[in-house]
């Protein structure tokens, strides 16, 4: 591949590429209308896109994150590594050099028509987001823009991407089958050769810590939710520092409401519920090491879901908050397994984000409002 402009570097997952790795057709996993392209095709795509008007899109970036103007001429290095090819986007890292100091962004970019639409989407929900209580936890979106690249006929197909804050550290994971085959632990695709399995403390932590983000980007007002949403899409990235972990959401397809709160109580108390439910539902799905069979979580890792919601309940409070914690916690108490199945069913369509998952759905649905009566009683509210 030659390169137009010597300040821009291309890898593949951390390793600098070269002409074989170019000619390689990039991955496009569970996806079957994946438009089918070579790297070489796709670093060419996005060089060219982040070259537009003088480096426009970098320079925007850089100017939200430093507050200060950027001239094109500052910018001496742009590197560009391909780290992942999902069912909507293709990820790739930028880091950017400017005035001896290194900026990363993550950019998605959407090379077929409908995962262009959900590709703005995206960006609108993530721009809906930032000046929420969940802003620290999501990736601020910078820019937006389309770009156009070349099939082997040479013609000009576009794409859409956005460029968005990296979040440096942290790292994509995902469930294991235990014997019993349910997910029993929890592995980080971190910089080692086989990952980093989480313990069960830190498997806790990260439990409790994606509710809590999910519950604080909760609408209090209108109760528009993040939807959907997917471990197995590697929505939630996890840090490992020693025995502790923090986490952060970085994808949020759109968001949307499943039941309105009402004017009265009992009203917001049916929503609530029913935010619960989905939310501690979903935190329990996931795939094998993330592209294999379909997961079911251990009944254990539920109250560290319950601290982290109640949590997330707290710290996002309006100030003329209808609903306390301690309101909500007494109802979900008072909750037996029979009446959470009734809210699951009420909810049953939405619990399926992925088609494959409606037979998993149906087999749990029960199960799972049993371990949430057993795990509310016996999670006191701290």
């Amino acid at each position: 591949m030659t390169k137009r402009n010597s300040d821009f570097v291309f890898f593949i997952d951390g390793k600098p590429v070269d002409e074989d790795a170019l000619g390689r057709r990039l991955p496009t996993g569970l996806t079957l209308d994946a438009p089918s392209m070579t790297y070489a095709q796709y670093f060419r795509a996005l060089e060219e896109a982040l070259q537009q008007n003088a480096l426009e899109p970098l320079r925007r970036s850089l100017e939200v994150l430093t507050g200060m103007p950027v001239l094109a001429k500052w910018i001496r290095q742009v590197r560009i590594d391909s780290v992942k090819h999902g069912a909507l986007y293709h990820v790739a890292k930028i880091t950017v050099s400017l005035d001896g100091r290194n900026h990363t962004f993550v950019l998605n970019s959407a090379m077929h028509l409908h995962r262009q639409k959900a590709l703005q989407r995206e960006w609108h929900t993530l721009q809906s987001l930032v000046q929420t209580p969940v802003g620290p936890y999501v990736p601020q979106a910078l820019y937006l823009g389309r770009g156009h690249w070349h099939d082997e006929s040479a013609e000009a197909r576009p794409f859409g991407f956005f460029l968005g804050r990296w979040f440096e550290g942290f790292h994509e994971w995902h469930m294991e089958k235990g014997p019993d085959g349910c997910g029993e632990t929890v592995r980080v695709w971190d910089d080692s050769p086989k990952g980093t399995v989480l313990t069960p403390r830190q498997t806790a932590q990260l439990m409790e810590q994606a509710a809590y983000i999910l519950t604080l980007a909760l609408d209090r007002e209108s109760y528009l939710q993040v939807y959907p949403w997917h471990h197995a899409a590697g929505d939630f990235v996890v840090a490992v520092d020693q025995d502790k972990v923090a986490v952060r959401l970085i994808s949020a397809r759109n968001r949307t409401v499943f039941m309105p709160p009402g004017s009265q109580d009992h009203e917001r108390l049916s929503a609530v519920a029913a935010f619960f439910f989905m939310l501690s539902f979903r935190m329990r799905v996931d795939r094998h090491q993330g592209v294999g069979d379909l997961v079911w979580a251990s009944a254990p890792w539920l109250r560290a879901v319950v601290r982290g919601f109640f949590r997330g309940w707290t710290d996002a409070a309006l100030d003329q908050e209808p609903l306390t914690a301690q309101q909500i916690f007494t109802t979900f108490q008072s909750f037996d397994a029979e009446d959470w199945e009734a809210v699951g069913s009420v909810l049953q369509d939405h619990l399926v984000v992925d088609a494959e998952e409606a037979p998993l759905v149906l087999r749990h649905l029960e199960e799972h409002a049993r371990d949430l009566e057993k795990a509310l009683r016996a999670a006191p509210l701290e």
